[in-house]
């Protein structure tokens, strides 16, 4: 069945077979030709009994019956129709030359959808076209399941038809809105969209389709207000669902957006702080000897550097969830410098308890800290007097039978407990959905990111208990028998055996390229910069061609209007095979730093990064026992 847009451009309306029953021959050739302008098939008879002949023929969703008709009136006609099988889904519409408001009432009660006052009016039969359109196309897209409610007011406003579907829409019954004033019988439909639509209907003699709600805003309705009988017929359905899912459709992606502007702003701040941590290790190199206090300085605003680097890293754990860049840690360390952290200034108190050789395990540091933050959080909002806060870790083996949803193993058990007033018992189900919030300023982000993250670590987190004497929240982290990594040797007693080695770095910030070619010239490598992939493969070949090959390259992860880090090695490896390359990114959750490897990379470098970092990177990337 093809389609074709009609009615204020809105909507998209089969092609229909209408029965057009009308018995002066002059009158049916012109209305049906009318008919046909809008792209109808149009099967004309002149009586009631030829109509029944069509009808036995080949269905059809519309028909235009004459009030008046030799033998078996159109009336007659529409309530026999009405009352066969399938007869509620047709679209009838009675054409009458008599205008009053009792040939209304007898033609809604013998089962029309509709009528029309000859002389025909072409203007005022596009609109009744127009329902009809609508109304079959909405029915065809329901599977025929519900009909919409329907109402009709006079001229002076007074209710002259109320079908059972708006009855209950309404919640009014028919006899108490026949014949009485419809704003007063209905004064909450007087507010804005529904008295100027109306108004406009009957004033324009035009369809409006609108949409608005009841007085408390909970309840939503599609309405089609159109001129009928010198007053307005109503459809109106009911769409408080659809209007819900639109409106949680929306804060996704509100929230989604919100995400991505995260995620640019970490990747931007990242940016900045690579360029501030790495000045001040240069200063630090370049500051005398003897001034204490300064390196002291120095040294205290690069610690603060790295700290608003974590905030930046938590910002990107909000966009995307965050792909863990894991090592080994000890979660005893973790666990209690991320309480006292949380608890930090609040009126609340902790209650630490770490089992002794507690086990460790692979995770993300600065995820597994934001996992514990809101947990903690959760709890200083369940006590907002003041309590105690009770942190726990422990060992534990978890076997097939622990009806757990994660795999068997050793786990290393972390809860946190409140005293608080507990979660009732309809909420529970719903504390680990996206948005879901009971604060009025919570944006129900922080248990459901915190259940990705230990979900993509391999463990579970979930709500153990609550009660009216608070709540325990439990997370499983798996254990590890892996040492954690020996701390890297201070640079000042570090011997560099790779440098002297040409280095070719990527990266489209011109502070980072600057400062990148300080700091490796400070540890005796030679630098070439580019802004983008495609300087990098030019520098890179004419490097080949020349015998002056660089033995790295430094490659950013993301380059605006270029091409990046992965793509680029993609094409270097075509010139060369055997590239050492490190893949660098202000997104430290990149998947490409989690997984360089596998992307043919050496080694990875998260930004911001220090001389120290930088230089053990490139220390691993030319070790192939390292990398």
């Amino acid at each position: 069945m093809t389609r074709r847009r009609d009615f204020a451009g809105r909507f998209f309306f089969p092609e229909m077979r209408i029965l057009l029953v009308e018995d002066h021959p002059e009158s049916r050739r012109t209305l049906q030709r009318l008919i046909e302008r809008r792209g109808h098939e149009v099967v004309a008879v002149g009586s009631a009994e030829e109509a029944e002949l069509e009808l036995r023929k080949q269905p059809f969703p519309f028909l235009i019956l004459d009030w008046m008709l030799p033998g078996k009136s159109g009336v007659e006609l529409c309530q026999e129709l009405r009352t066969a099988p399938k007869g509620e889904e047709l679209f009838i519409l009675l054409v009458t030359a008599r205008d009053d408001t009792q040939d209304l009432e007898r033609a809604l009660e013998a089962g029309a959808n509709d009528y029309l006052i000859k002389p025909l009016d072409p203007a005022r039969l596009n609109v009744r076209l127009s329902v009809a359109e609508r109304r079959i196309r909405a029915l065809a897209e329901r599977n025929q399941e519900t009909s919409d409610g329907f109402f009709a007011v006079d001229r002076d406003w007074k209710f002259t038809f109320v079908n059972p579907q708006a009855e209950k829409l309404l919640d009014r019954h028919r006899e108490d809105l026949i014949g009485k004033d419809f704003w007063v019988e209905l004064p909450e439909f007087t507010r804005d969209a529904f008295e100027k639509n109306y108004r406009r209907a009957m004033s324009e003699q035009v369809a409006i389709e609108f949409e608005a709600s009841d007085p408390s805003g909970k309840v939503w309705f599609e309405l089609l207000a159109y001129p009928s009988g010198g007053g307005v017929s109503v459809f109106l359905r009911d769409v408080t669902d659809r209007k819900r899912v639109e409106e949680e459709r929306l804060t996704t992606d509100k929230l989604e957006s919100l995400g991505t502007l995260a995620g640019g702003i970490a990747h931007d701040l990242n940016n900045l702080l690579t360029v501030i941590s790495g000045n001040i290790g240069l200063a630090q190199i370049e500051a005398p000897g003897s001034p204490a206090n300064l390196l002291s300085f120095l040294s205290r605003a690069g610690e603060a550097a790295q700290h608003a680097a974590q905030l930046s890293n938590q910002l990107l754990t909000f966009s995307k969830g965050g792909t863990p860049l894991k090592r080994v840690v000890s979660i005893s360390d973790l666990v209690t410098q991320a309480a006292e952290f949380a608890l930090h200034g609040s009126n609340l108190r902790s209650d630490l308890d770490i089992q002794a050789g507690l086990w460790r395990s692979a995770v993300d540091p600065a995820q597994i800290e934001q996992v514990i933050n809101a947990l903690v959080i959760n709890a200083r909002e369940a006590m907002p007097r003041g309590g105690i806060v009770r942190v726990s870790a422990r060992n534990l083996e978890i076997d097939a039978n622990s009806g757990l949803l994660i795999r068997p193993g050793r786990y290393v058990k972390v809860q946190v407990a409140d005293n608080g007033g507990g979660i009732e018992k309809r909420l529970v189900t719903k504390i680990f959905d996206p948005y879901f919030t009971t604060k009025s300023t919570g944006t129900g982000l922080g248990l459901s990111i915190s259940y990705s993250v230990v979900k993509k670590h391999g463990g579970l987190l979930h709500l153990e208990h609550t009660s009216a004497d608070g709540s325990t929240f439990t997370f499983y982290l798996p254990a590890t028998d892996s040492e954690p990594p020996v701390p890297e040797p201070t640079l000042e007693n570090e011997i560099f055996s790779f440098n002297h080695q040409r280095v070719l770095v990527m990266d489209d910030e011109a502070a980072i390229r600057d400062l990148t070619s300080e700091l490796l010239g400070t540890l005796g490598y030679k630098v070439t910069t580019v802004p983008d992939g495609a300087e990098a493969l030019k520098k890179y070949e004419l490097a080949m061609r020349t015998g002056k090959t660089f033995q790295a390259v430094i490659l950013d992860a993301t380059i605006r209007g270029g091409m990046g880090g992965v793509a680029t090695m993609e094409r270097l490896r075509d010139l060369d095979p055997n590239v050492t390359a490190i893949i660098c990114s202000g997104y430290s959750d990149d998947a490409a730093l989690a997984e360089f490897l596998t992307y043919g990379f050496r080694a990875a470098l998260p930004k911001p990064f220090t001389r120290h970092e930088l230089a053990n990177v490139l220390q691993r990337a030319f070790e192939p026992g390292k990398a």
